[in-house]
């Protein structure tokens, strides 16, 4: 008895090897769930990083460098002002800060929020350079002359 013929033919796909890896995930089926968390992993990651440098910004004596006044912004260069570089906030969220919101804002409505690190202010305590408002954690002192300055101000030598 002879053999059976093949019933497909030439009508059935070629069946070849497919290599799923790491990269097709990514960029496939679970794109949306590794981008997640490699944005969770880059702002937790950005929040340690500014977190040390504040805490060890300070550790030696500082100095108070005198800046020269900035000219105040005329009234068409008031929708330029809205437009600076944001901070980003302890929830993650970009907000303006409080010199932009200021100026954005003439009424003086603008959030009581840290100049340095954007937590709500829970004291009147201001840089005695640029008169930005600081939280408690944010108060530091100058080891030369005393003086309250914020962390843009001083300058660790």
């Amino acid at each position: 008895m002879p053999k059976r013929g093949c019933p497909f033919a030439d009508a059935a796909p070629l069946q070849l090897k497919v290599r799923v890896g790491q990269r097709e995930l990514s960029r496939g089926v679970c794109a949306e769930r590794y981008s997640r968390e490699i944005f969770e992993k880059t702002k937790q990651l950005l929040f340690r990083g500014a977190q040390a440098y504040m805490d060890h910004a300070w550790e030696e004596d500082c100095a108070i460098v005198d800046l020269p006044e900035s000219p105040k912004p005329s009234p068409t260069e008031a929708s330029r002002a809205a437009r600076g570089q944001m901070l980003i906030g302890p929830d993650g969220r970009l907000t303006r800060s409080r010199a932009q919101a200021a100026e954005a804002d003439p009424s003086g409505a603008a959030s009581g929020a840290c100049s340095s690190c954007v937590r709500a202010v829970d004291g009147k305590a201001a840089c005695g350079q640029c008169e930005r408002a600081l939280c408690r954690l944010c108060v530091r002192s100058c080891g030369g002359c005393g003086a309250v300055v914020c962390a843009v101000c001083g300058l660790v030598e």
